[in-house]
């Protein structure tokens, strides 16, 4: 009895090492004849140099459009946001005031709260700046007194504390007048909402279009292999199997048309990095157009692989079914 349940145990245990073993060789096969897939379908298309250039070249078009008008949206959008950061409260003092008055007037506007800093800019200053600015300087010795009056430009800590600031610093004693623009501010900011919807719409469009180009390329060579896929199919081959080069195919072509689309961002980078260089030195401005970077790279090389692999996708799916073995 002991001998007959050592026997069976010794069976189960062979019959469960052979199934993990089977597990194991079934696994082992099915990574073989994916890496094998990946490198005959990467041959194929490199068979067909001038089909596989324009199908990808096409892509590169298609992702590049959507992709720069998104950096350029961001791009403005990282300006504004320094001029946001930037936005002052011009307060004018009436004329003739007192140095001690205006001095009591600068700690009354850095007590207030939500000021980040207060400017005292005197007249003579503010007429040597417009001398120097302007170009009209001559013209000011033809007037009898100084025109500019005395003022402090006050930073608020958030764009969003001006309004209630404006209201408050009008009511201080010798503030002449207040003077807060933001309404360019706004017209900036729904511009650039408008963007980003333009973005996801031309991205959108574009995208289908990536998709049926990559369709249409699949569904070619489907047809070309028609007869190979008949025999595979005769012989015992899944719809799997038989779909599996057409994927990775697909995958291919969305991937190296967004490598293609980041090298032209690239170079479209570099070739406006000197004149937006120049144009901020001209303003005194630190801004320098941003690319895409290592995280951008990585985003579009995955957006042009889903593509690329939903128009197989679709393709095999809708050509496959209609091929049968007689």
């Amino acid at each position: 009895m002991a001998a007959t349940n050592s026997k069976s145990r010794d069976s189960a245990q062979r019959g469960a090492r052979g199934q993990v073993l089977s597990r194991l060789d079934r696994w082992h096969s099915y990574r073989q004849h994916h890496r094998a897939t990946l490198k005959s379908s990467t041959v194929k298309i490199l068979r067909e140099p001038l089909q596989s250039l324009l199908t990808v070249l096409v892509i590169a078009i298609a992702l590049t459009l959507p992709a720069a008008l998104y950096l350029g949206v961001e791009n403005i959008r990282q300006l504004s946001g320094g001029v946001d950061a930037s936005a002052q409260i011009s307060v004018f003092v009436k004329k003739g005031a007192r140095e001690s008055a205006l001095e009591a007037l600068g700690e009354k506007l850095e007590s207030l709260s939500g000021v980040a800093s207060v400017s005292y800019i005197s007249a003579q200053m503010a007429v040597d700046e417009f001398e120097a600015l302007s170009g009209f300087g001559s013209a000011l010795e033809y007037l009898d007194e100084n025109p500019l009056p005395d003022s402090f430009l006050v930073q608020p800590l958030l764009v969003s504390d001006a309004p209630r600031l404006v209201t408050e610093i009008r009511q201080l004693n010798l503030v002449d007048d207040v003077q807060l623009d933001l309404e360019w501010l706004q017209r900036l900011d729904a511009l650039l909402d408008m963007g980003r919807k333009l973005v996801l719409a031309l991205g959108a469009a574009l995208g289908l279009g990536v998709i049926l180009v990559v369709g249409n390329t699949i569904r070619l060579a489907i047809q070309s292999r028609r007869d190979e896929i008949t025999v595979v199919k005769l012989v015992g081959g899944t719809d799997a199997y038989v779909r599996r080069p057409f994927l990775y195919s697909g995958l291919l072509f969305g991937i190296f048309g967004a490598m293609v689309a980041a090298l032209m961002l690239t170079a479209l980078r570099f070739w406006l990095a000197g004149p937006v260089d120049k144009l901020a030195l001209l303003y005194q401005s630190q801004f320098s157009i941003t690319g895409l970077g290592l995280g951008g790279v990585i985003t579009l090389l995955l957006i042009g692989g889903t593509i690329g692999l939903i128009g197989a996708w679709l393709a095999v799916g809708q050509h496959l079914r209609n091929i049968k073995p007689r």
